[in-house]
């Protein structure tokens, strides 16, 4: 293990660490199976034991080469195979970059929700180029409020997921990994920057700079 590795050892990812705490909070919704919840492009499916006390189900559209978990639906997600009014809550966390018409995926979300219903969204504003060639979109505030008013949601939350450090841990790593060897120094520095940095982020969220992700509750009213 080289030096970078051991200064990077057991320092978490800041931005899953407030993700999977903000879907806890989801989780908290629904205590009973009456209660419907869709991850759509759930993956793995990693927050599946969070919603162990409803009624959850998975869409994706499962062509990443990557491992899936038990995928219910599998479909495009502006095309989701059940009727109106399904569920009581949407999970979509870290996808709609990946969707290339993200607005036809927001109507479909509206569609299959129920009246009062809710859609809980993540997604990158400043993020590397993944999951080729399934990358299509970065998003602004203005790109959440446009894109929730023309499908006909109400924001009840639009936040930065994570705060600047966050953001700064993320690139400070990314340097690591990229920097040519004849940096080893500067990559070094990198590492000790990512671990302060993500340190930070975890005792206090700074709305300074930019964010990584926003994050957003739309309601269907």
């Amino acid at each position: 293990m080289n030096l970078t590795d051991r200064l990077l050892k057991d320092t978490p990812n800041p931005s899953r660490v407030r993700l999977r705490e903000w879907v806890n909070e989801a989780a908290r919704l629904g205590d009973s199976k009456e209660f419907r919840v869709l991850d759509a492009g759930a993956g793995r499916a990693p927050f599946r034991k969070l919603f162990a006390k409803v009624d959850y189900e998975t869409a994706d559209f499962g062509k990443v080469d990557k491992k899936y978990g038990v995928i219910d639906h599998v479909c495009d997600l502006s095309a989701i195979p059940v009727h109106d009014e399904s569920y009581d809550l949407v999970l979509c966390t870290q996808v709609l970059e990946h969707v290339p018409e993200p607005l036809g995926v927001l109507r479909e979300f509206h569609r299959v929700l129920k009246p009062g219903g809710q859609a809980w969204l993540s997604a990158p504003l400043f993020y590397a180029e993944h999951e080729k060639p399934y990358d299509f979109h970065r998003y602004t505030q203005f790109a959440w409020q446009w894109m929730a008013e023309q499908a006909g949601f109400e924001i009840k939350e639009m936040e930065w997921l994570e705060g600047y450090y966050g953001t700064l841990a993320y690139q400070a790593r990314f340097a690591v990994r990229y920097l040519p060897k004849k940096w080893r120094v500067w990559r070094v520095v990198m590492a000790l920057l990512a671990r302060t940095m993500t340190r930070a982020e975890l005792k206090d969220k700074v709305k300074v700079g930019m964010p990584k992700n926003y994050r957003c509750i739309l309601v269907k009213t």
